[in-house]
């Protein structure tokens, strides 16, 4: 069975890309363009994996993970930040309490995409 990934950026052609590039590789794709639209997109259909944006309009990508983790429902969906910010203490501290599992640094490549997001499922 195909893994869902839910990829959660505000950036329209970022996403296109990852989705794409994800889709090539065998996964199963969902898009969401803030934080409000990504917790709406959990709700109805639970990836096994989000790719999550940190700096969004609407509701960031912390206080998005922070719903996930406080939803028994959603506790357990693993999350990778994704970040253009250079302050990575924050991350690093989730880290560190297991609240998300990995971080890409923007700008990345695909293959480091595809290197966390397989590090996640095996």
């Amino acid at each position: 069975m195909n893994k869902k990934i839910l990829i959660v950026d505000d950036e329209k052609d970022i996403v296109d890309i990852m989705s794409m590039f994800l889709n090539a590789e065998g996964y199963y794709t969902s898009c969401a363009y803030d934080g409000l639209d990504a917790l709406e997109k959990v709700k109805c259909n639970k990836p096994d994996l989000i790719v999550l944006d940190v700096m969004m309009p609407r509701m960031d990508g912390f206080t998005v993970n922070q719903k996930l983790k406080e939803n028994p429902e959603t506790k357990d969906i693993p999350v990778i930040v994704v970040t253009g910010k250079n302050d990575l203490r924050k991350i690093e501290e989730a880290i560190k309490k297991d609240s998300i599992k990995s971080y890409i640094k923007k700008p990345f490549s695909m293959t480091e995409l595809l290197e966390k997001t397989r590090s996640i499922f095996f």
